[in-house]
């Protein structure tokens, strides 16, 4: 699990592609990044959001495996050499829980439509499907956790101030550029509970919440 908080930005140094998928190596600024000195073979490191593998250490770089599933999910299979990435470790059962609940499992794909500034923060306009999302919930961007300041239909907003920034890979992103989105885990299990009946799970939209609902399923 992660919470969504980047810790370093890494460097693509290479890729190897086969038809399992792609072999990716990022190198880090260990001076920068202290925390990598404590990563093991078999740890996991969210790259742009997407829950990885570490397969092999060398110095200041690390290589992990991408499988064919994760390249159609996300942005990941469009990465070239030198691009960055944001990287965070997974969270340690006794560590701070800053962020909000992120797994590293990628959903989908949004389209940054306008980038405008608002005061010292910068508002990003993304097209994406919107179904999961709230204003003011969370949502995390190319594994940023960010909190949603405006959702439409089919279109949502985040700001970012200075220091996100500064510290993750959106000081490069501009319109037209891809995000690998992650929606708020609990907004996914509260859809499935809502439909779940006769331990069935019912696909109708209509189904909605209200004092019957609630007195059929013991509330």
């Amino acid at each position: 699990m992660f919470t969504g908080l980047i810790q370093h930005i890494g460097k693509i140094s290479d890729i190897k592609n086969s038809t399992q998928g792609k072999i990716i190596s990022v190198s880090i600024d260990i001076k920068e990044f202290q925390e990598f000195n404590n990563v093991k073979i078999g740890d996991s490191i969210a790259l742009n959001g997407l829950c990885t593998t570490v397969i092999s250490l060398s110095g200041n770089s690390f290589t992990v495996n991408l499988m064919n599933e994760s390249l159609k999910r996300s942005i990941l299979g469009d990465l070239e050499r030198s691009n960055p990435v944001n990287l965070e470790l997974a969270m340690t059962a006794g560590g701070r829980f800053n962020g909000h609940i992120v797994q590293g499992h990628v959903d989908t794909v949004g389209k940054i439509q306008k980038v405008t500034s608002d005061g010292f923060s910068k508002v990003f306009s993304v097209l994406c499907d919107t179904k999961y999302i709230v204003e003011k919930g969370s949502i995390t961007l190319n594994g940023v956790s960010l909190t949603v300041s405006n959702v439409e239909d089919g279109l949502f907003e985040v700001s970012l101030i200075p220091h996100t920034l500064k510290n993750t890979t959106f000081q490069f992103l501009k319109e037209g550029d891809f995000l690998n989105v992650e929606y708020d885990i609990l907004a996914k299990y509260i859809e499935k509970l809502t439909f779940f009946k006769d331990n069935n799970f019912v696909n109708n939209s209509s189904q909605k919440i209200d004092e019957k609902f609630l007195l059929e399923n013991g509330f």
